[in-house]
C-alpha cells in the first residue's frame, strides 16, 4: 500500500499540471491547428492532448517527490550498469525475509518496480504504432532514446537544477522502459481507444472551404450594418431590427445570388451545397437554424415565458446555436456547421478574376 500511495501522489500531481498546461495551451493548439491545416483535425488534438497528459504524468512519477537535499547529497554513487541487477536484488530480499515462491516474487518490491517501468512506456509504444504507424524498430529505438534522457537527466541531478542525484541512474531501467514501449507496440491492435492520425492531406479543409474566423467577420459586418440602420433610420422596436436582419440576411442573397454586405467584403456567398443559386426557402431555414433564429427566440419567445425553466431553456438555445454555428466547423473539412448542414447550403469562397468578374471557386462537396 505504501509503494502505490508513492506512485499515486505523483501522477496526482502530474494529471492537475495538466489540466492547467492543458487549458493554458488549448487557444494557442487550436489557432496552430487552424492556421496549418485550415481548420482543427479532432483525432490530431486527442492524441496531442493525450500525449500531453502521459508525458506530464510519467515525468511526475519519475521525478517527483523532490527530497531533502541533506537526506540524499551524502556523496552516494548513484548509477548501476549492471544488467538485471534487480534479479539479484529481488533474490536477495526474499531470501531475507524466508519467502519464495510466484506470489513473494510478484509481491517483491525490486519486481513491482521493474514492473511500473516496463508499464510506464506501453502507453508510448501504443501510440507510436497506433497513432503514427511507426514500426516495432522504432517503438524500440523511441523508447530507448526517452529512457535514456530521463536517466541522463536523473544522473546530472535534473541536469543540474538538484544539488545532487536523487534518483539512481540504472540500466536496469533503460531495459524494462524500452522493452515496454515494445510491449505497448505488440498489444496496440486492441487499443481501440487510440486513433490513427490523418496524413496532412487528409487533415486539411477542403479547397474552397469558407473558414470560420472569415464567416465570422462577414457576420459581424452584417450586424453591424443592422446595428447603423437600426440606429438611424429605423422605429426603436426590435421586431424592425429583426426584420431587417432577414432582409439582409436571407432577401438579399436570394435576389443576388448569395451576396450579404459581409460576404461581398469577406469575398463569399451563400449557395446551396451542389453550388448553385439558393432559394429564400433554404437561406431562411438557414438564418432560422443560426444566429437570426437566435435574434428571434430572443425577441419573440423568450420574453414571454415566465417559468422555472426559462433561464436552463434559453442557456441551451444558446449553447445549440453557438455550437452548431461556430464550434462543429472548425472541426469538419467542408467547415459547415449544422445550419447549413440541414439547409443544404454553404458558403461559396469567390475570387475576382480581372478579366472576368467574380467567380466562384472549385466546388466543394458535403
Amino acid at each position: 500500500m505504501d509503494m502505490l500511495s508513492s506512485y499515486l501522489e505523483p501522477a496526482r500531481a502530474g494529471f492537475l499540471t495538466f489540466i492547467g498546461v492543458g487549458a493554458l495551451i488549448l487557444v494557442p493548439l487550436v489557432a496552430l491547428h487552424y492556421w496549418r491545416f485550415g481548420r482543427v483535425e479532432p483525432r490530431r488534438a486527442f492524441v496531442l492532448y493525450g500525449l500531453l497528459a502521459y508525458g506530464l504524468v510519467a515525468l511526475a512519477l519519475i521525478f517527483l517527490p523532490f527530497p531533502d537535499p541533506g537526506a540524499v547529497c551524502r556523496g552516494e554513487t548513484m548509477l548501476s550498469t549492471r544488467p538485471f541487477q534487480w534479479v539479484t536484488d529481488m533474490r536477495n530480499n526474499m531470501a531475507a525475509n524466508g519467502r519464495s515462491g510466484l506470489q513473494a516474487m510478484a509481491t517483491s518490491q525490486a519486481f513491482v518496480q521493474q514492473a511500473f517501468n516496463v508499464a510506464l512506456f506501453v502507453p508510448l509504444g501504443i501510440v507510436l504504432r497506433r497513432a503514427y504507424r511507426r514500426g516495432p524498430l522504432a517503438a524500440v529505438a523511441i523508447g530507448l532514446g526517452v529512457s535514456l534522457a530521463v536517466e541522463v537527466v536523473q544522473y546530472t541531478g535534473n541536469l543540474g537544477i538538484f544539488p545532487c542525484p536523487y534518483r539512481i541512474a540504472d540500466v536496469d531501467d533503460l531495459i524494462s522502459n524500452t522493452a515496454g514501449s515494445l510491449v505497448g507496440w505488440m498489444v496496440a491492435p486492441v487499443a481501440l481507444v487510440v486513433p490513427a492520425v490523418p496524413a496532412a492531406e487528409d487533415s486539411a479543409a477542403l479547397p474552397g472551404a469558407v473558414g470560420v474566423p472569415r464567416r465570422v467577420a462577414g457576420l459581424a459586418v452584417d450586424l453591424l450594418a443592422v446595428v447603423l440602420v437600426a440606429k438611424f433610420l429605423l422605429p426603436p422596436d426590435l421586431v424592425w431590427s429583426l426584420a431587417f436582419t432577414a432582409v439582409l440576411r436571407v432577401v438579399l442573397p436570394a435576389v443576388t445570388g448569395g451576396w450579404t454586405p459581409g460576404g461581398w467584403l469577406m469575398r463569399y456567398r451563400l449557395r446551396r451545397a451542389d453550388g448553385s443559386w439558393g432559394n429564400p426557402l433554404r437561406l431562411a431555414g438557414r438564418e432560422l437554424l443560426g444566429v437570426t433564429g437566435l435574434f428571434a427566440y430572443a425577441v419573440f419567445l423568450s420574453p414571454r415565458w415566465d417559468t422555472w425553466w426559462q433561464f436552463g431553456l434559453d442557456v441551451l438555445v444558446i449553447a445549440v446555436v453557438l455550437v452548431g454555428t461556430f464550434v462543429v466547423p472548425v472541426f469538419r473539412r467542408d467547415q459547415l456547421g449544422w445550419h447549413d448542414w440541414i439547409a443544404g447550403t454553404r458558403p461559396v469562397a469567390v475570387l475576382r478574376s480581372p478579366a472576368r468578374g467574380p467567380e466562384d471557386r472549385a466546388s466543394v462537396g458535403v
